[in-house]
């Protein structure tokens, strides 16, 4: 697309209301998904709110990447194989 005087042209051949529907869709699903990703590792999917102000979304995603985070259960071992012997892969 190219740009012209700061406005893609795609944007241009919208009427005005859809051309500020667009980014606002844009942003409410880009928020809406960061409170699906937030609920899966844990925390509170209302803090994906803080994704409509762009400086202080850096610094939640600089605490979320450096907190601990929530462990998930580890499985157990598979058998060794019979007899207690391990499978090496070679016959």
């Amino acid at each position: 697309m190219q740009d012209y005087g700061g406005q893609m042209l795609f944007l241009t051949a919208l009427p005005e209301w859809a051309a500020y529907l667009v980014p606002i869709l844009a942003a409410t699903w880009t928020v809406c998904m960061a409170g699906v990703a937030l609920g899966k590792t844990g925390r509170n999917p209302l803090w994906a709110l803080l994704g409509f102000f762009p400086y202080v979304l850096t610094l939640g995603l600089w605490i979320v990447a450096f907190t601990r985070w929530p462990r998930q259960a580890v499985p157990a071992a598979p058998d060794a194989g019979r007899d207690g012997e391990q499978d090496t892969g070679r016959d």
